[in-house]
């Protein structure tokens, strides 16, 4: 199912609360694949190798159609569960959360346990960048230099960002923008330009 805009973070982000000696550690990651996913979990186990559970919880897809999580060790239905829950609730997908726990001697009870990994969860997420990416229309094209300035100015107009720009003699740009003004942004381009512009489609992609 392909949805034309979804939620994520941005980059790693990590939070940290100890609750009765334990110290619960999270850390959030963007992810695109299953099997990144593994791996940013086996890397955390070794780098707290003396660490008794990470737990983690993982959505992947832009509707976050598969879902991963895992309680490593915990009572099931204390650590990963709630952590998903969490990251749905937020509306999250391509995103990994990971939560290492450095045990204090104290027993938490599961309920003491759904708490600290959920409360760990939200210090990381309080931490994170939330971006939202949205399905656009990626168009190529080069104009001169009297015209980027007007151009600049009038993004916002069509929803649109500049994805890059390389300046030689002239302007080369590719902008993305919905699919929705898509048209009424060519449109827009060919009258700015009397005409005299060339415009490449380069397909759609979430930006």
């Amino acid at each position: 199912m392909e949805l034309n805009q979804y939620n994520t973070i941005e980059s790693e982000a990590e939070g940290e609360i100890v609750e009765k000696k334990s110290r619960f550690i999270c850390n959030l990651y963007h992810v695109e694949s299953e099997e990144e996913i593994v791996a940013l979990v086996e890397a955390l186990r070794k780098k707290h190798y003396q660490a008794r559970h990470v737990c983690h919880a993982a959505i992947l897809g832009e509707a976050g159609e598969l879902l991963k999580y895992s309680d490593d060790g915990e009572p099931g239905g204390t650590a990963g569960r709630p952590m998903l829950d969490i990251l749905k609730g937020r509306g999250l997908t391509y995103t990994l959360a990971c939560v290492t726990r450095y045990f204090g001697g104290v027993l938490l009870g599961t309920g003491g346990l759904v708490r600290a990994y959920s409360d760990s969860l939200l210090a990381g997420l309080d931490n994170a960048i939330i971006v939202e990416k949205r399905l656009c229309r990626k168009l190529s094209f080069t104009i001169d230099y009297q015209t980027i300035g007007k151009l600049k100015y009038n993004l916002s107009d069509y929803e649109a960002t500049i994805v890059s720009e390389e300046y030689g003699s002239e302007v080369d740009l590719i902008v993305a923008l919905p699919e929705t003004n898509s048209e009424r942004y060519k449109a827009y381009l060919v009258e700015m330009t009397g005409g005299k512009i060339v415009i490449e489609d380069k397909g759609v992609e979430y930006v």
